[in-house]
């Protein structure tokens, strides 16, 4: 059973929060959690507080915390503050402040990953050589 969990409009760049989360894929809930609160980033934490979200939900839905897998976790960009910043002259500088949305899902059940083959010209000159 899959169990997401949304952190919206976090006040941390995106391009800050996506070095935190490549770690963080096909990791042990528990696991990633220790490794977050060891991990020096302002994204760290808000992070962090999402995978004990995550499993304190798959708690109330009676899954076995041990199993639990950070089955995908991404982060998107929210819309941006805009400010200004009073410049000489009489001009102003548009200022954004970029926000992300988090959004992570674990499972109980083990990652499957694809193992279809692709077909190459190699592998097609081997068959009509044979």
């Amino acid at each position: 059973m899959d169990i997401t969990v949304k952190n919206l409009y976090v006040r941390v760049s995106p391009r800050k929060v996506r070095p935190v989360l490549y770690g963080l894929r096909g990791e042990n809930a528990e696991t990633a959690a220790t490794k977050l609160s060891f991990t020096r980033k302002k994204a760290a934490v808000k992070l962090a507080a999402l995978v004990r979200s995550a499993i304190a939900a798959a708690k109330e839905s009676d899954l076995d915390t041990a199993k639990l897998i950070i089955k995908a976790v991404f982060c998107n960009e929210a819309p941006r503050l805009k400010r200004r910043r009073f410049e000489s002259k009489g001009r102003a500088a548009r200022i954004t402040k970029k926000n992300s949305h988090l959004v992570l899902t674990i499972s109980d059940q083990p990652l499957v990953i694809n193992t279809k083959t692709v077909k190459t010209k190699d592998a097609e000159k081997q068959k009509a050589a044979a």
